[in-house]
Formats: C-alpha cells, sequence, structure tokens
C-alpha cells in the first residue's frame, strides 16, 4: 500500500531528474562536503583553529566541486594549486577588511570584478577566473567574516582551500560519473513520460508538462550520451536514433512508421553491434544485445514475447533494448568541452559590461549593507553576488532577483524556525544544514527560488551556531536579500546595460543557423541519417539555450504583458519550430527525396526570418507551403510563417 502511494510521487521525481544525474552531483557534492567538513574540524581540534576554518573549507568544497565537474584531470589537479593560492589572497583580503573596512571592500570587489572579467576568455583563463571566484565568495559565509582569517592568519584559508580541493577529487574518484548508465536511465524515463502521454488530452496543462518531461529525458540521454568515452563512437548510434525516433512518434511531430527491415539486414545489423559491444567491454552475462539502428526488435523486449501492435509501442520497445545494452556498456566521461569563446562585436563585449555590473553592483552593495545592517552586512554583498555573476542580461538580473527574494523570504522563516528546534544540539544542526545543502544541490537547476530557499534556510541554522538567534532575524535577513537584489537591479540597469532581446536574438540566430544547416543536410541527393540526428540535436540545445535566455521574458509577460506582443512569444514560436524540424531527422530518405520542393521552400522562408530577425529592410514575408506538402513540413512552414509575423520589424 505504501509503495502504491509513493510510485506517483517516485515517477514525478524520475521525470523531474532523467537519469538522476543531478541526483549523483548532489550525493558526489555532499560527501566532498562531509568529507572537508571533518578533515577541516580534525585540523582545526589539533591546532586550535576557530571554527571558521571549517565553514570555509565546507563552502569551497561545495563550490568547488561544480566547478571541476566532468573537467579533464590536468584542471582538477590544476585546482590545488590555484585555489589555495587565492584563498591566501582572499584571507588577506578579509584581515584587511578587519581594520580597513572600505579599503578592504575595494580590493574585494575589484578582485571579484577581475576574476568575473576572465570569464570572457577561453581556455584556463576561463577556468582560473571560476575557480578564483570560489575562495573570494567562501571568505563572505563565515558567521563572522572573516573571523578565521583574524585569529588564524590567512595561511589557513589557503589550507582550508586545498583541504576541500583534496575531498572533491576523492568524492569524484570514489563516486566517477557513468554517462552510459544515465543515458540508459534517462532513456528508460522517456519510456514512461511517452506511455504517460498517451493516457493524456491533448491541449491540457498536464499534456504540455508531460511533453515538456519528454523531452527533457530524451536531451538528457542523448547529452550523457555525447559525454561517454565511447570506443568506437558507433556504440551510442542505436539508442541516439531510437530515442530521437521514439520522442517524435510520442510528440507527435510525425506520424512516421517504425522501419522493419528484412530478417537478414536485420540480424547482420545486431550482429555488427553486439561485436562492438562486446570489443569495448560490454559484452558477457546479463547484457542484452543491442540492435542496430532502425532494426528488428528482439521478442525479449515485447510485451508478452510479441511485437508491439503500433508504431509507438516498437519504438519504445526498441528503446528500452537498446538502453539495455548501453547501459552494460562501462565508459568513462569525458571531459566537458569548453564552451567557445564568444565571438567579437563592435563595441563592449557582454562579458565586459557583465564584469562592469557586477563590480557595481557590490561596491554599492558594500556600501549599503555597512551602513543599514552593520552586523550582517554580508547577506547584502552576497545577494548582489548572486544575481549579478551568473546573469545573461539585465531582465535575468530581475528575474533572479525576484526568485531570491520570494526564496529567501520563504526560506527566512523555515530556517530561524529549524534554528530554533535544534538550538543547543550542534549534530542535529549540522544535520540538518546538510540536508537543505543536499536539496538545494539536487533541484538547482529546476528552479532558483529552490535553490535560494535552501541557502536562506542553512545559513540561518549555520548563524544560530554562532550564537544568533531571535525572531528579530525573520526580517533583517530578507530586508538584506532584498537591498542586495536592489543593488544588482540598479547596477544592470545604469551600468552598461544589456538588453534581454539582445541576448535572445543572438541566441536565436545560432538556433536558426542550425536548423539552415539541418534543411541543407536533408536536401542532400543521398541525407546521412547520423548527420542529421546530430544537427537535430544541435538544434534542441540550441533552443534550450534561448529557453534560458527568455526566462526573465515569459515571466515578465505572465506578469505584465499578457494580451500584447512581447519578445516572449517569438522566442515560443523558435521552440515551435525546432520541434517540428525535429522530425525530418527520423524520416527515411525517399520521403525527404519526395519532398524536396517542400525543403527548399522551409529553406527560402527560413532565410526571411532571419533576415527580419537581424532587421534587415529586405526581409519579406515567407510564402504559403502547398497543401499537400507533407505535415511536418506544412507545419514547419506555418511556423517560420508565425515566426516572421512576430518579430518586430526593422526601424
Amino acid at each position: 500500500m505504501v509503495r502504491g502511494l509513493g510510485q506517483p510521487v517516485r515517477d514525478r521525481l524520475r521525470l523531474l531528474d532523467p537519469g538522476r544525474v543531478r541526483l549523483r552531483v548532489a550525493v558526489r557534492t555532499i560527501l566532498a562536503a562531509l568529507a572537508a567538513l571533518l578533515a577541516a574540524a580534525a585540523m582545526c581540534a589539533a591546532a586550535d583553529l576557530p571554527g571558521g576554518i571549517v565553514v570555509i573549507a565546507t563552502v569551497v568544497a561545495v563550490m568547488v566541486s561544480r566547478t571541476l565537474h566532468e573537467t579533464s584531470l590536468g584542471h582538477r589537479l590544476s585546482a590545488l594549486l590555484y585555489v589555495p593560492a587565492i584563498g591566501l589572497a582572499a584571507g588577506y583580503a578579509g584581515r584587511f577588511m578587519l581594520h580597513h573596512a572600505w579599503w578592504g571592500a575595494a580590493m574585494y570587489v575589484a578582485a571579484v570584478g577581475a576574476s568575473r572579467y576572465l570569464l570572457r576568455f577561453g581556455g584556463n583563463v576561463r577556468r582560473l577566473g571560476r575557480l578564483a571566484l570560489t575562495p573570494l565568495i567562501a571568505v563572505l559565509v563565515v558567521p563572522i567574516p572573516p573571523s578565521a582569517a583574524q585569529a588564524a592568519g590567512p595561511v589557513w584559508s589557503a589550507v582550508a582551500g586545498a583541504t576541500a580541493v583534496c575531498c572533491v577529487l576523492l568524492s569524484q574518484a570514489a563516486l566517477p560519473t557513468r554517462p552510459t548508465r544515465e543515458a540508459a536511465a534517462a532513456a528508460r524515463d522517456l519510456v514512461l513520460a511517452a506511455r504517460r502521454l498517451r493516457t493524456l488530452a491533448p491541449g491540457t496543462p498536464r499534456h504540455a508538462r508531460v511533453t515538456r518531461a519528454l523531452h527533457r529525458a530524451a536531451l538528457t540521454s542523448e547529452d550523457r550520451l555525447s559525454a561517454a568515452s565511447l570506443s568506437p563512437a558507433a556504440l551510442s548510434a542505436p539508442l541516439s536514433a531510437a530515442v530521437l525516433h521514439a520522442e517524435v512518434l510520442a510528440a507527435g511531430d510525425a506520424p512516421l512508421p517504425l522501419p522493419l527491415p528484412a530478417a537478414r539486414g536485420a540480424a547482420s545489423g545486431t550482429r555488427e553491434v553486439s561485436a562492438l559491444s562486446a570489443a569495448a567491454g560490454g559484452g558477457g552475462p546479463g547484457v542484452a544485445v543491442l540492435p542496430a539502428a532502425g532494426g528488428a526488435v528482439p521478442s525479449a523486449v515485447a510485451a508478452g514475447g510479441g511485437a508491439p501492435s503500433d508504431a509507438l509501442g516498437r519504438a519504445l520497445a526498441e528503446v528500452e533494448a537498446a538502453a539495455a545494452a548501453v547501459r552494460g556498456i562501462h565508459a568513462r566521461a569525458r571531459p566537458a568541452a569548453e564552451p567557445p569563446r564568444p565571438p567579437a562585436r563592435k563595441g563592449l563585449q557582454p562579458h565586459t559590461r557583465l564584469s562592469a555590473q557586477l563590480t557595481v553592483a557590490m561596491a554599492l552593495a558594500f556600501a549599503v549593507g555597512h551602513l543599514l545592517f552593520p552586523q550582517h552586512w554580508t547577506w547584502t554583498v552576497i545577494t548582489a553576488f548572486v544575481v549579478c555573476a551568473a546573469a545573461r542580461a539585465r531582465g535575468d538580473v530581475v528575474h533572479r532577483s525576484g526568485l531570491r527574494v520570494a526564496g529567501a523570504f520563504i526560506g527566512a522563516v523555515t530556517g530561524t524556525l529549524a534554528a530554533h528546534v535544534v538550538a543547543g544540539v550542534p549534530a542535529a544542526a549540522v544535520a540538518v544544514i546538510f540536508c537543505y545543502l543536499f536539496v538545494g544541490v539536487w533541484l538547482r537547476d529546476v528552479s532558483y527560488a529552490v535553490w535560494a530557499f535552501c541557502v536562506t534556510s542553512l545559513l540561518a541554522v549555520l548563524y544560530s551556531l554562532n550564537g544568533e538567534q531571535g525572531t528579530a532575524l525573520l526580517l533583517q535577513r530578507p530586508e538584506g536579500i532584498l537591498a542586495g537584489s536592489a543593488c544588482g537591479i540598479l547596477a544592470a540597469y545604469f551600468v552598461l546595460p544589456l538588453r534581454t532581446e539582445t541576448v535572445m536574438r543572438g541566441r536565436a540566430a545560432r538556433a536558426l543557423q542550425i536548423l539552415q544547416d539541418l534543411l541543407t543536410a536533408a536536401r542532400e541527393p543521398h541525407p546521412e541519417p547520423v548527420v542529421l540526428r546530430e544537427l537535430a540535436r544541435a538544434l534542441d540545445r540550441a533552443a534550450r539555450d534561448l529557453g534560458d535566455a527568455a526566462a526573465s521574458a515569459r515571466a515578465h509577460r505572465t506578469l505584465f504583458g499578457r494580451g500584447t506582443p512581447h519578445a516572449a512569444d517569438w522566442a515560443d514560436t523558435v521552440a515551435v519550430c525546432v520541434g517540428e524540424a525535429r522530425a525530418l531527422a527520423v524520416a527515411p530518405p525517399a520521403d525527404l527525396a519526395a519532398a524536396r520542393p517542400q525543403l527548399v521552400l522551409a529553406a527560402r522562408n527560413l532565410g526571411q526570418v532571419r533576415r527580419r530577425l537581424g532587421h534587415r529592410p529586405d526581409a519579406e514575408p515567407p510564402q504559403p507551403p502547398a497543401a499537400a506538402s507533407p505535415p511536418h513540413l506544412h507545419r514547419l512552414n506555418a511556423a517560420l510563417a508565425d515566426l516572421y509575423r512576430r518579430l518586430p520589424a526593422a526601424a
């Protein structure tokens, strides 16, 4: 009975975190933080050091664990040098702030601004900028910043940083990333979402929510396959193809039948991929035989021993078979590729603007915090850093500020109450802190409000360990956070502002360029299925980046822009175009050849949309599709025409 009641909750969590990728990251982070806490506590007890060193080591472990996730061995080992060195400098800056508050604040703000500016470059310089921010912010989180530096000296801040990095490296070695298992788990979550989607009426909010979960699971599976160091790479092709085909069928983008080749071709494809799996160490007992992409589904995976009756059922069975085979392949995660250096633009670069905004916001937060909250000025400074450090544009600063304030107000109440419950029991307080930390790290990417809630709550419990209690903190903490958010918003709007729509247009241009490449590849005399699939997934990732940039615009539309033209409208239409184009990657070559005139029309219409997006005066309205065109191309051309209408015309 209990298991039956808990199954819907488990299914929702599965769709919230496909493949449990974020869950495993959270477990590794908590283990690293716990190890850093125990190691630093033992060090403090042996050397008679203050407890602030323990807090610094724990916070650095949490932040470094995220920074070093799936990076190269050289990058991880270099953190053993970078983090302690920067921790030493941060310790000196913190100690200087105790005696010269304003000069120390100026030094600190300059260091943070310089670290943020380094993110505009690529390679090791960019990594150094990321790592430099970790100990700088950790110094502010200790209960009385920077008490540890005053009592023990800055050298111990460097030791705490080195301890944290060692604990992170140990946790990553103890629990290595298994991308093939995560890809297989995400593929099974796609099957769950597809089966649930079949029971829901189209057009309902729940249907839309499950459709998004379906796409999230498919893209997670593809991302984890891309992260796996597979040799040969063809081992991932069957699962990748099966997932894409099942996603297209389940979402209703195109009623494409599942290709069922002749028995001889299917058998040869199965033997070929089975041999590759054995060569990679994936063979052996308990590993399913992997069918070739588009091949026949083994009868073992069909319900009741027979083939499923409908196309979607056969596609889902193929996904399950391919996932079972991929799960048995042991592969390490390859280091994540560094994002390319953004192309140079006329005028100030976006990273330069954002660095200037962060510097001004933190300087203003230091002044406001010291004047209004002399005992808790760090709340204002940390908030200003958080809302500006990862911002993409000024709308993103406002959006993150709203989420942080909402999460902080609720977290202040629950955290203060939790601190009151565990008052006088340090072990219980530490357990509560780690529970908040685990939930926050796990669900951080779901909603920033969850992260803000968890951080505010755990800080309330952390400060209670230093003797800070009372209901007065219920108002003081949100007030400090609100002041820090205001500092960030003012800087974003008045210091070299970067408009949200400008960022959205840049990401939309990238997505439409990939869509153009996909249409070009589909018009080739002999389209390559692998190339089409890779372009379709690259298009999905570009659309995801656009969705991240458009989050603040969607929130603004929800609150203020209903019934009027809005930038979020054309961003949503780009997502519709991406969904319709996805079906091209699974269409048979013969169908693509027959639909070449419609593909040419779609390419021409897309060219006009790109001109409109670039504010070119020579843009012309797209031409309507022919009535006899394939359904997915008809919808794609209609979506392109809708996108053209929604984009503002050149001034």
